[in-house]
Formats: structure tokens, sequence, C-alpha cells
């Protein structure tokens, strides 16, 4: 008779750091007040020439300004709480102060008094300056809570402290709350979008040919054989990466897992996607060989019930079934193959970045050609981009993720 056993050690282990992880969250960017979102200067450790032990310069903005920034744009403040002024008027003169308090998110900068910010909601010309910081000093990147007051409200003090800025960077405001640097580089912010936007377009177009509406999964029609094939192991790779949808979009498509079969843990296993999200190691790189059956064999699918097309599934073979099946299909072909075990880097822009993403370890946004989806544009209806696409666009997602 089995028994539950219980282990307190590793029921500790488990649970201590999980407030950490939730810091890790897209949830914790929705705390009290919401966010407002800024131009942020933070100041450049490597350029700036402050003595570290006394923090004493002769001037903020000028010639002898030892100062130097990086412009972070779209920067969010969170708990940003209403502003009052304040008239003072102790030496006989109007003095006007702004003073308050607000929360920098985890994983994004590191403040340090005398950042400056400027409000991109403000009608008014005003930039701000950070006079005092308070850390978590039980997380290496948890919250930081910044005191700020009002610096000027002049044009001018905004134009000096830009000629002391070394980069623009941008916020990707998706990245905040996980594991992924939301501050990038103006370059890369643009780079980033033009992929999305390509990543996009294949999707749209990927859909428009291959989609089945009846069915409710992708086809694709196969002369040869006249009959439709289904791909099952890249249903559920596409379902459960969600790659054929779009990012932040309400218009998705569910799929199922179309057919019963007592084997599928074991076909996906065996099949290309596996590997793909093991890394794609070079050493279990294969032709990834597949059998076709008839979907007659599955009679609770909607392919046996409602359609009067011959559809035939996709079965891949583990490696001990590749010598005993003599009529197999291969998704990758013999010059293919060759070509990813090849040290020379292919000219097809699909079969191009799949060879980077096995061979490359330092695999970049810089990568990915913006020519990728051309052959989606051009409405080429073949198998071979049928089966790579969701493939493509796992890999492009995994490295943006990445950077």
């Amino acid at each position: 008779m089995s028994s539950l056993i219980f282990n307190e050690k590793t029921m500790l282990d488990g649970n201590i750091f999980k407030f950490e992880q939730r810091l890790h969250s897209h949830m914790n960017k929705y705390v009290e007040n919401g966010a407002i979102l800024t131009i942020y200067f933070s100041q450049d450790p490597n350029s700036s020439t402050v003595d570290r032990g006394l923090q004493d310069i002769e001037e903020l903005f000028g010639h002898k300004a030892p100062l130097r920034y990086n412009e972070i744009r779209d920067f969010p403040l969170y708990g940003f709480d209403k502003a009052n002024p304040e008239n003072t008027d102790e030496q006989q003169i109007e003095d006007i102060n702004v003073n308050g308090s607000c929360t920098i998110l985890p994983s994004s900068i590191i403040p340090k008094p005398m950042d400056f910010f400027i409000v991109k909601h403000l009608k008014m010309d005003a930039i701000f300056e950070v006079t005092n910081v308070k850390y978590d000093s039980m997380k290496p990147d948890g919250y930081y809570q910044i005191d700020y007051r009002l610096h000027s409200t002049t044009k001018e003090t905004i134009e000096k402290i830009r000629k002391q800025t070394l980069k623009v960077k941008y916020t990707d405001l998706d990245a905040i709350g996980s594991d992924r640097n939301p501050i990038i580089d103006e370059e890369d912010f643009i780079l980033r979008g033009k992929i999305i936007q390509m990543v996009n377009v294949m999707i749209s177009n990927y859909r428009a040919m291959f989609y089945n509406e009846l069915h409710n999964c992708f086809l694709y029609y196969d002369h040869s054989i006249g009959g439709y094939i289904f791909d099952m192991c890249g249903n559920e790779f596409i379902s459960k990466h969600s790659l054929m949808n779009y990012e932040n979009c309400s218009s998705v498509i569910v799929l199922n897992s179309k057919i019963t079969d007592k084997q599928f843990p074991i076909r996906y296993m065996n099949s290309v996607y596996s590997w793909l999200e093991l890394g794609a190691p070079d050493r279990l790189l294969r032709k990834f060989e597949y059998l076709l059956d008839d979907a007659k064999c599955y009679p609770h699918s909607s392919f046996y019930r409602y359609s009067g097309d011959t559809v035939y599934v996709m079965q891949p073979l583990s490696t001990h079934e590749v010598g005993i099946v003599t009529d197999k299909h291969e998704f990758f072909d013999e010059v293919t193959f060759r070509g990813f075990m090849g040290d020379v880097e292919p000219v097809n822009e699909y079969e191009k970045l799949i060879w980077k993403f096995i061979h490359k370890t330092d695999i970049k946004m810089q990568d990915i050609s913006l020519y990728t989806a051309d052959v989606l544009i051009s409405a080429v209806r073949h198998i071979d981009v049928f089966l790579y696409t969701p493939i493509i666009i796992y890999i492009i997602r995994q490295i943006l993720n990445m950077d």
C-alpha cells in the first residue's frame, strides 16, 4: 500500500525563494498608483569623473561638469504621488519647492543621487533631480525608492544635460518584471521593432496560406499524394508556444489536440520540435524521419467525421524505427541535413537561421535577417515553408528573449 511521504527539507527549499520569484513576474508592474513614463537620465559610471570618496562636483551642468548620462526614454516610475509645490521665502526670496518619492522596479536600472528625469505627461518644461535612494538590502535586484525634487523649469537646463548624454536607450515595457533586460540601445530597439513587425507578417501570411477553419488547424495540400498533410507534433508545438498568435493581441487561434493517440508523447519526443526545445544540440541532429498515416485511423477526429478530403497525419519515427520502415519521409532532406552539419553557413534564409541556432553559442538579434519573411510574402506554397515556419518563429522569439 502506497503512502504520501512528506519531506520538510524539500518544502523549505522549495518555498524559501518564492517571494523573490514573484519579483521576476510581469504582475509586479501593477503596483499602487500605476506607472508614469519618463525620460530618465542615468549616470554612466564608466564615463563620469566624480570623486568616489567625496562625491563632490563643481557644477552639475556645463563645461566643468564631470557627470555623463545615458538617456533612457519611456522609463516607468511607480507610486508617483501628487507633487504639491511649497512656497518658501526664508531668505525674503520667492522659492518654490516640489518634492516627492516614487519607486523603481527590480531588474531595470540602479538609480543614484544626481540622476535626473523628465515626466513626459507634464505640459511644462520641468526636470527633476534624484536626491536620495533607498536600497532594498535583502535582494541585489529588489525595489528602489527614490526621493526627488524639482530642479529646473527651463529649456536651457534640459539642453545642457542632453549635451552630457552619451547614449540614447529605450525601455521595452513588455520586459518590465521579467528576466530580460528592459533597457536596450536605440539601434537595438529599432531592430527589435522591425523583427517583431516581420514576425507578425509571417504569422499573418502563414495563417492565410495554411489555416483550415473547419478543422481549426494548419494543413498543407500535397499534390504528389493527392491529400492534406497534418503535422500532429507541429500542432502541439504551435499551441504550446503560441507561435501563430501575435504578441499582445486579442485575435488568437486556440488549437486543440485534434487526434487521440496513446503514442503521442513518444512521437513528440522523437520529433524535431523536442530537439529544438532542448536547444538544438548538434549531437542529436538527424533527418527526423516520419510516416504518413491516413487520418481515417482516428475515428474521433474531425478529419474522419467532417471532411471529404484525404488527410494524412505525420508520425515521427524513432531512430530504431527508421531502419525498419520503408515508406518514410524526411523532415530534413539529405542536402539540408549535410548543410546543417557543415561549417559553411547556408544561403537559404530559413536554413541559415536554423544553422546559426545550432552552431552559434552567442546568437543575437543581429543574426536575424529582415528578409526572412520574403518567402511567405511571396506566398510560396511548399512543404518546407509549411514545416519550417513555426520553427523559424520559435527561434526568433527565443533570440529576442535572450537579449
